[in-house]
C-alpha cells in the first residue's frame, strides 16, 4: 500500500509540474527559441530519458507487473481451489471404493476357508468310502465262497430220492393226523 501512495504522490508532482509550465507566461514561452519536440523515445533507450521520464516509465512497468501478480496469485488461488473442490470429492468415492474391495477380498476368503473345510471333509468322506467298498470287497468274496459251497451241496442233493422221501414221510404222517384228529 505503501508504493501505491508513493506512485500517486508522484504522479501528482508530476501533473502539477505539467501544469506549471502550461500556465507560465507566454513571453516567457516566447523568450526561449522555440525547440522542436523531440521524437517519443522508445522504452529500452533509458539513457536519453529525463528524471522525470523515468519516474513515469517506472511507474508504468510497477503497476503493470502488479497487474500480472495480482493476475497469477488470482490464478493460483482459483486452482488451488479447483484442486481442493476435486480432492473433496475423489477421495470420498475412493475410499468407498478401497472399502468395498476389502469388503470384497474378506468375503472371498471366508469361500475360500469353507471351499477347504468341504475339500477336506471330501477327503475324509472319500478315504471311508474307500474303505467302505475294500469291505463290501471282503464281504462279497466271503460270500461268494459260501454260496458257491451251498450250490455246490444243493446240486449234490438228489432231487428224485428227497421227493420220494417227502412222498414216504408223507404217508407214514397222514395215518397219525387222522388218528389224532378223532
Amino acid at each position: 500500500m505503501a508504493e501505491n501512495e508513493e506512485i500517486k504522490a508522484l504522479e501528482e508532482k508530476t501533473e502539477a509540474t505539467e501544469q506549471v509550465v502550461e500556465t507560465k507566461p507566454a513571453e516567457a514561452v516566447e523568450a526561449k527559441p522555440a525547440e522542436a519536440k523531440p521524437a517519443k523515445k522508445s522504452k529500452g533507450d533509458l539513457s536519453e530519458m529525463s528524471e522525470r521520464e523515468l519516474l513515469i516509465e517506472l511507474l508504468r512497468e510497477q503497476k503493470k507487473a502488479s497487474r500480472r501478480s495480482a493476475i497469477t496469485a488470482a490464478s493460483m488461488v482459483a486452482i488451488c481451489l479447483i484442486i481442493g473442490a476435486a480432492v473433496l470429492i475423489i477421495v470420498p468415492r475412493v475410499n468407498a471404493t478401497l472399502n468395498n474391495a476389502y469388503q470384497a477380498i474378506d468375503t472371498i476368503e471366508t469361500v475360500v476357508a469353507n471351499a477347504d473345510k468341504a475339500i477336506g471333509s471330501v477327503e475324509k468322506s472319500l478315504d471311508g468310502i474307500d474303505k467302505m467298498v475294500k469291505n463290501v470287497d471282503k464281504v462279497v468274496v466271503d460270500n461268494t465262497d459260501s454260496v458257491s459251497k451251498t450250490v455246490d451241496r444243493m446240486s449234490s442233493i438228489d432231487i428224485t430220492s428227497l421227493n420220494k422221501s417227502i412222498k414216504d414221510l408223507s404217508d407214514i404222517i397222514e395215518p397219525l393226523a387222522k388218528f389224532f384228529r378223532r
